[in-house]
């Protein structure tokens, strides 16, 4: 377990050397490639059903896993709850992929990236959004956010969803019923030594007309759940 975790360290420390030597686009592949070598070191298999095209990439939020399992399916940017900018060597490696920052109780903050949505050409910058704004509990799904929607009713651009469903409720952040840092959170899961499986779908994209940003909202959500009722379940159970 310990290499495991002295294992993680490096990469991050080797990401984070790394911001000096690459512009955006190559150091998103980097980050891609070391994001794969990752999702293997958590003993995670990745099962990927379909194709992503292009658009807001939005997709559902159980577990610290997600970041390293979305970036190694798709090189991009986030945006992300900004006590993540104090993380261990996360505030660069962000800064560098091009995270938005926010500060969820922060009302001027949230509008801020609002605004920056509402003017993304998520064509040629992808751009990773989980809608619930925060994580939800194994096998289930909180409401989504607006931002996303808004987005993409505002700048024409499609919503490419994904899905991922575990079949290993460790994974979630919450499992234990306590409040879980980062490290803690992945020397647990290290030391529970269980093989996880991740099932990744890329869905339809979806186009949000003008005035449909709820109704797409909602749509999503009954689409994303039905998936997550069928698929993310403990293996043995």
């Amino acid at each position: 377990m310990l290499f495991n975790v002295l294992y993680f360290i490096y990469i991050l420390l080797l990401l984070r050397l790394e911001t000096q030597f690459y512009n955006q686009e190559q150091y998103r592949k980097i980050v891609t490639y070391r994001a794969r070598k990752l999702v293997k070191r958590y003993n995670t298999k990745l099962y990927v059903y379909g194709k992503p095209q292009p658009g807001f990439l939005a997709a559902n939020h159980t577990s610290y896993l997600d970041p390293i399992v979305v970036l190694a399916l798709k090189a991009g940017g986030a945006v992300a709850k900004i006590e993540v900018k104090d993380y261990l060597l996360f505030g660069a490696i962000g800064e560098k992929i091009g995270t938005l920052w926010v500060k969820r109780e922060n009302r001027k903050s949230r509008k801020g990236v609002i605004d920056l949505l509402n003017k993304w050409d998520a064509v040629n910058d992808p751009l990773w959004i989980f809608p619930e704004g925060t994580t939800s509990s194994f096998g289930k799904l909180d409401p989504f956010k607006m931002g996303v929607f808004k987005a993409a009713e505002n700048t024409g651009h499609m919503i490419q969803p994904l899905v991922f469903c575990y079949d290993n409720p460790q994974v979630d952040w919450g499992s234990t019923g306590t409040e879980k840092d980062l490290f803690r959170s992945i020397l647990d899961f290290y030391n529970n030594k269980v093989m996880t499986n991740a099932y990744c779908f890329w869905m339809e994209p979806m186009k949000v007309g003008h005035g449909e940003a709820q109704k797409k909202a909602d749509e999503l959500h009954r689409k994303m759940l039905i998936y997550i009722r069928r698929f993310e379940r403990p293996r043995n159970g």
